[in-house]
Protein backbone atom coordinates (compact mmCIF):
# COMPACT_ATOMS: atom_id res chain seq x y z
CA UNK A 1 0.00 0.00 0.00
CA UNK A 2 2.72 2.35 0.79
CA UNK A 3 4.28 1.77 -2.88
CA UNK A 4 1.19 2.70 -4.36
CA UNK A 5 0.28 6.09 -3.03
CA UNK A 6 3.58 7.82 -4.32
CA UNK A 7 3.45 6.21 -7.56
CA UNK A 8 -0.39 7.69 -7.78
CA UNK A 9 1.52 10.75 -6.23
CA UNK A 10 4.02 10.90 -9.14
CA UNK A 11 1.74 9.32 -11.92
CA UNK A 12 -0.77 12.78 -11.12
CA UNK A 13 2.09 14.85 -10.75
CA UNK A 14 3.40 13.86 -14.46
CA UNK A 15 0.00 13.61 -15.41
CA UNK A 16 -0.56 17.29 -14.97
CA UNK A 17 2.29 18.32 -16.37
CA UNK A 18 1.82 16.66 -19.70
CA UNK A 19 -1.61 18.28 -19.52
CA UNK A 20 -0.10 21.60 -19.52
CA UNK A 21 2.59 20.63 -22.16
CA UNK A 22 -0.30 19.45 -24.21
CA UNK A 23 -1.95 22.77 -23.89
CA UNK A 24 0.85 24.87 -25.23
CA UNK A 25 1.90 22.56 -27.49
CA UNK A 26 -1.82 23.35 -28.77
CA UNK A 27 -1.47 26.95 -28.82
CA UNK A 28 1.92 26.88 -30.36
CA UNK A 29 0.11 24.73 -33.50
CA UNK A 30 -2.80 26.94 -33.88
CA UNK A 31 -0.88 29.56 -33.74
CA UNK A 32 1.20 27.38 -36.34
CA UNK A 33 -2.04 26.96 -38.73
CA UNK A 34 -3.43 30.53 -38.28
CA UNK A 35 -0.03 31.54 -39.68
CA UNK A 36 0.09 29.29 -42.59
CA UNK A 37 -3.60 30.39 -43.43
CA UNK A 38 -2.93 33.60 -43.51
CA UNK A 39 0.21 33.09 -45.97
CA UNK A 40 -2.20 30.62 -47.89
CA UNK A 41 -4.38 33.62 -48.31
CA UNK A 42 -1.70 35.60 -49.46
CA UNK A 43 -0.83 33.19 -51.94
CA UNK A 44 -4.26 32.90 -53.25
CA UNK A 45 -4.04 36.61 -53.21
CA UNK A 46 -0.57 37.01 -55.53
CA UNK A 47 -1.69 33.88 -57.66
CA UNK A 48 -5.05 35.78 -58.83
CA UNK A 49 -3.09 39.20 -59.81
CA UNK A 50 -1.07 36.99 -61.49
CA UNK A 51 -3.59 35.57 -63.38
CA UNK A 52 -5.66 38.43 -63.87
CA UNK A 53 -2.12 40.34 -65.54
CA UNK A 54 -1.77 37.60 -67.42
CA UNK A 55 -5.54 36.98 -68.90
CA UNK A 56 -4.98 41.22 -69.38
CA UNK A 57 -2.31 40.31 -71.76
CA UNK A 58 -3.40 37.78 -73.58
CA UNK A 59 -6.63 39.82 -74.33
CA UNK A 60 -4.41 43.00 -75.57
CA UNK A 61 -2.16 40.30 -77.69
CA UNK A 62 -5.45 38.48 -79.38
CA UNK A 63 -6.39 42.34 -80.39
CA UNK A 64 -3.36 43.34 -82.10
CA UNK A 65 -3.35 39.77 -83.93
CA UNK A 66 -6.73 40.45 -84.56
CA UNK A 67 -6.32 44.22 -85.64
CA UNK A 68 -3.40 43.00 -88.29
Amino acid sequence: MKKIIPFTLLMAICLSCSKKSTAADLQVKNKIIDSLRDELRDCRSQAQIMADVLEKERIEEQKKKDSH
